[in-house]
């Protein structure tokens, strides 16, 4: 299904205390409900192992059943980085597979972003 990124910047301290919202959530929620364009859902969430990336990095996944007569489960891999006042965000999204963003582009768009960042 193909992935994307999304970058967010913030002001100094910020991102920070972002990130650690997001930490926070991701060590209890373990599932949630909501609606999508083919109707209601409940997607389950568990966290990974993340690869050294910024400051600051989590991955986790969403999995939402479609039973087998849609291809299988939609499974979105999310790693999410903080390089100083910024947060980059990597999703893939693939139907009935673990599909990853490739390590290699977040490690050179992370690299990007720090040197962007310097004075």
């Amino acid at each position: 299904m193909g992935g994307g990124s999304t970058l967010a910047s913030y002001e100094d301290g910020q991102a920070e205390q972002r990130f650690a919202e997001l930490k926070r959530a991701l060590a209890t929620c373990r599932h949630y409900e909501g609606e999508g364009y083919v109707g209601p859902f409940e997607a389950t969430v568990t966290t990974q192992a993340s690869p050294e990336y910024g400051e600051e990095a989590v991955t986790f996944r969403e999995i939402v059943p479609m039973g087998p007569e849609n291809g299988g489960d939609r499974n979105e891999q999310f790693v999410v980085v903080r390089t100083g006042n910024t947060i980059a965000t990597f999703s893939e999204l693939s139907i009935g597979k673990d599909l990853f963003f490739p390590p290699e582009v977040i490690t050179r768009q992370v690299e990007r972003l720090r040197n962007a960042q310097r004075p």
